[in-house]
């Protein structure tokens, strides 16, 4: 019996996959990246000695980073190094995130996270997917605010990545675009609005630069991001990643750009802002109360090269 139970999974496996090619054949055009390029960055960043922050970074192709071949090039390895940066301290950086999951899909991550006995900051960086299959998007919004409220149970501090425009990728057949970009904005006031009333720092990834320089900013696939298209949503996901860091309980508090430029009641209203506000920070005072606004400011960076390398790699 075990041996058929094997095997009846594997032919379900089997056909799945052969649907999903289908179906992503009738949306792109050409073959896209898979998550087995992405370089394995996983392992303690900055000082060798003293306690490390531990950081996560979860959800599907865009938290994995793919599209880039340099793990110096990778979200985890980049927010990692602001961090150390930023707070001195060493961070321990884990990437779960898997390659083509949906919200539904990434229930796994989330469970085995809110099991850890040493909380951090966990990004979740989901939705792509969800766009783009026939999915309730009420539904995938109301899953990532159920992972929020876990993840925040368990006394991690979460920050999401608000749905991108899945729609201005070139790979996208030009009857798909529309559509898709529609759903993207849909979407992202609905995680918004979910993340934000569960506690979670919300950042907007609405950004047009990825509509008008397409040559510059997507892989060779035209769906994922290169280096510089992901460092265009890591800078702005560091703003929301420090903020979250400063409400941790051993860490210092800190606001995330000085003072507010607005303040809304909720979450709800908070949330139609969303795709307004290219790269805005979103912030709850606690879960269900106002929201703080603060709006990307660009800082200065250091040169991707100096970002320290893990000290440790996790097998």
């Amino acid at each position: 019996m075990p041996g058929k139970t094997c095997r009846r999974k594997t032919v379900r496996r089997k056909a799945v996959r052969t649907l999903v090619h289908g179906y992503a054949a009738l949306l792109v055009r050409g073959r896209l990246w898979d998550g087995r390029t992405v370089p394995l960055v996983a392992g303690r960043y900055g000082p060798e000695a003293g306690p490390a922050l531990p950081l996560v970074v979860l959800g599907d192709s865009s938290a994995l980073t793919v599209g880039v071949m340099e793990a110096r090039h990778t979200n985890g390895a980049r927010l990692a190094g602001d961090l150390v940066a930023e707070w001195g301290c060493a961070v321990d950086l884990d990437v779960p995130a898997r390659a083509g999951v949906t919200t539904a899909g990434m229930a796994r991550q989330v469970e085995d996270v809110a099991a850890r006995n040493e909380p951090g900051v966990a990004l979740i960086l989901i939705g792509g997917n969800d766009v783009m299959v026939p999915v309730s998007l009420r539904r995938s919004a109301a899953r990532l605010g159920y992972y929020v409220r876990l993840l925040r149970a368990s006394g991690w501090e979460v920050v999401v990545g608000a749905c991108a425009d899945i729609g201005a990728a070139p790979a996208l057949r030009r009857a798909v675009r529309g559509p898709a970009s529609r759903r993207s904005r849909v979407l992202a006031r609905r995680q918004a609005a979910a993340a934000l009333r569960a506690g979670a720092v919300v950042v907007s990834l609405s950004m047009e630069d990825f509509r008008h320089q397409p040559e510059r900013l997507y892989c060779p696939d035209g769906f994922h991001p290169n280096a510089d298209g992901y460092l265009l949503y890591e800078r702005r996901a560091a703003v929301a990643v420090s903020a979250a860091a400063g409400r941790l309980p051993a860490v210092t508090p800190r606001e995330p750009a000085g003072r507010p430029d607005e303040v809304f009641p909720d979450g709800w209203e908070a949330a139609r802002h969303v795709t307004r506000e290219p790269g805005a920070c979103f912030v709850p005072a606690q879960a269900g109360g106002p929201v703080s606004l603060h709006r990307y400011r660009p800082r200065q960076r250091r040169d991707a090269a100096t970002c320290p390398s893990p000290v440790t790699t996790a097998p």
